[in-house]
């Protein structure tokens, strides 16, 4: 396995990532429904935590995943068949992490040698030896782990955010319970062979705390075999009868709507614009491409199509295009609305579907950014074009329209 894939592995990446990062490892996506994957293969078990293999032998396999969790099953039940992704040769039987626990391991052993050697000779000077036994013995794990970070350099800002730890131990395969334990067998024997002096287990503890110490565990993504649960809204069924009982009955001119929750009355007409309703639905969030405004529109370089902008302007009450504008339709609009104020950019999606062949509007606080005599004077224009408009605004209180309850 390599450093990358364990250390996405240890800080709880998805299963996603992981694919793409193998993929120019060497590593491929295959279905093993009853023959256990090579040695090193990646996959996500029945409860959604990511493993790999370690070991498998007639039909069983041994894995870890990123909390050092160890698990021996039968590769044909329903823990973990399915998709894997695996390498193109088996990873190596006894992995580098082993030979790294081995090295620790040993290294703590000449270190607690050293300490007990050094008490012997003197005692006055023995709690100092033990201090700097521990500040050495902290000192490796740190830089240790200073190398690990090194290794995985993709990883680093979101280490940084997810794994902020005193020290953050990224490979869980180094590490934890087994080097813990590994580490007092190893006191233990040395003990019967040389009779270390008590103080010495002080160190000892320092090696065990460094070793259990509890780091942030990340929630593994979810099984493809679990069928997501996805929060969804109730379709506002009965508002969408309601509006088109409306479309149905009201002829030209403006219609005032009252709603508790305009958001649910948008998506109830944008249902109705699903179901083939011929109407055109504005919110209050105005959108359009980077270009020119004619562009926008649509609309070709002819005297007839600037004619018919100007009229445009003058029913969206934009009477000072000209001046704004530069006088053409060549005005560049940048992204995200740059170059319009939040009024012209409420007006001129207004004109847009206008131009667009739309003769039924139906707008839910399209016009939020202008006040309520300038909404009301744009409505009186579009009704006086022959258009009919259904409109909810957040100011209709401040017209005599009596409003159309729909809750």
């Amino acid at each position: 396995m390599t450093a990358t894939l364990d250390g996405l592995i240890a800080t709880g990446a998805t299963f996603e990532a992981i694919a793409d990062e193998a993929r120019d490892l060497g590593y491929h996506l295959k279905e093993r429904q009853l023959k256990p994957p090579k040695v090193g293969a990646v996959f996500i078990d029945q409860s959604g935590r990511i493993q790999r293999v370690r070991k498998r032998w007639l039909g069983w396999v041994m894995a870890v995943d990123g909390a050092s969790r160890v698990s021996v099953f039968r590769w044909a039940s329903p823990y973990a068949s399915g998709m894997v992704l695996e390498p193109e040769s088996p990873d190596p039987e006894q992995p580098v992490q082993w030979f790294a626990l081995t090295l620790v391991v040993i290294a703590r052993i000449l270190l607690v040698m050293l300490t007990g050697i050094l008490l012997q000779l003197e005692v006055a000077m023995g709690p100092l030896w033990v201090l700097t036994a521990l500040i050495l013995a902290a000192a490796t794990y740190t830089s240790i782990t200073l190398i690990h970070r090194a290794q995985w350099p993709d990883l680093l800002m979101a280490l940084d955010v997810m794994a902020p730890d005193w020290i953050p131990r990224l490979s869980r395969d180094v590490g934890g319970r087994r080097l813990a334990i590994a580490t007092v067998l190893a006191m233990v024997g040395l003990d019967l062979v040389l009779d270390l002096p008590a103080v010495v287990w002080i160190v000892v503890l320092g090696f065990v705390v460094l070793d259990v110490m509890p780091t942030r565990h990340f929630q593994q993504a979810r099984a493809l075999t679990a069928t997501p649960k996805v929060l969804t809204r109730a379709h506002p069924r009965r508002l969408a009868r309601h509006l088109k009982w409306l479309l149905s009955t009201q002829g030209v001119g403006v219609t005032v709507l009252s709603v508790r929750r305009p958001e649910t009355l948008l998506d109830a007409a944008e249902h109705l614009v699903d179901a083939g309703e011929p109407i055109t639905v504005l919110g209050p969030e105005a959108e359009f491409l980077p270009g020119t405004l004619r562009s926008n529109f649509a609309w070709d370089v002819s005297e007839v199509a600037d004619y018919h902008f100007a009229n445009l302007m003058q029913l969206v009450g934009l009477p000072h295009w000209r001046t704004r504008f530069g006088g053409s339709l060549e005005y560049q609009i940048g992204r995200h609305n740059q170059g319009l104020s939040s009024s012209e950019a409420a007006c001129l999606q207004i004109a847009r579907a206008l131009a667009q062949g739309a003769e039924t509007l139906v707008l839910v606080d399209a016009l939020a950014p202008l006040s309520a005599q300038r909404q009301r004077e744009i409505l009186d224009n579009l009704s006086q074009a022959q258009c009919r408009i259904l409109v909810y605004s957040s100011v209709s209180d401040c017209w005599e329209d009596q409003a159309v309850e729909l809750d």
